[in-house]
């Protein structure tokens, strides 16, 4: 079971509220490049892609899909993985969805595509699946067509079409 914090107030309060640790004049904008706060907005950006999972599977082109939606995680003893959103579809076809919040396009490299065919391994071999794999990223901004980028994503969101 994967617990969440879904509020996005209460999510903000506990990181930068409560201990009144960012506290005092230009607090927030000192905080602009801090790794507690890109985190934050890592964070907040997949419960962002959860709450908007009907946007997400209408820009896919499934929007008539039954399925089910769920984080995952799970390890086959030397390997482990997380998959940020899973779209379990009735039309035999399981949407791995990687949420990546950035100020710019994303860019896959030779080693994140290696950890993205990772989790998809470490999926498959967890779960057994005989369905259809495809690897959909939800960026803010969209990814950068590459080598990698072209051979691994079925699917690809950004942040303007959650918001249609």
């Amino acid at each position: 079971t994967i617990y969440r914090l879904a509020d996005y107030y209460t999510l903000f309060y506990f990181k930068f509220i409560k201990n009144g640790k960012y506290r005092g004049k230009d607090a927030w904008l000192n905080l602009i490049d801090n790794p507690v706060q890109r985190a934050w907005q890592g964070y907040t950006f997949e419960q962002i892609c959860i709450d908007h999972v009907w946007q997400i599977k209408k820009a896919i082109g499934i929007s008539g899909v039954l399925s089910n939606n769920a984080a995952w995680r799970g390890n086959t003893g030397e390997h482990a993985a997380q998959i940020d959103l899973l779209i379990d579809r009735r039309d035999q076809v399981i949407n791995l969805c990687e949420c990546k919040f950035l100020l710019d396009k994303f860019s896959i490299n030779a080693d994140y595509a290696e950890k993205l065919r990772s989790k998809i391994h470490v999926f498959k071999t967890v779960t057994k699946t005989k369905k259809a794999v495809f690897l959909t990223l939800i960026t803010t901004y969209g990814v950068e067509k590459n080598k990698y980028a072209n051979l691994l994503v079925q699917n690809e969101v950004t942040l303007d079409d959650l918001f249609v």
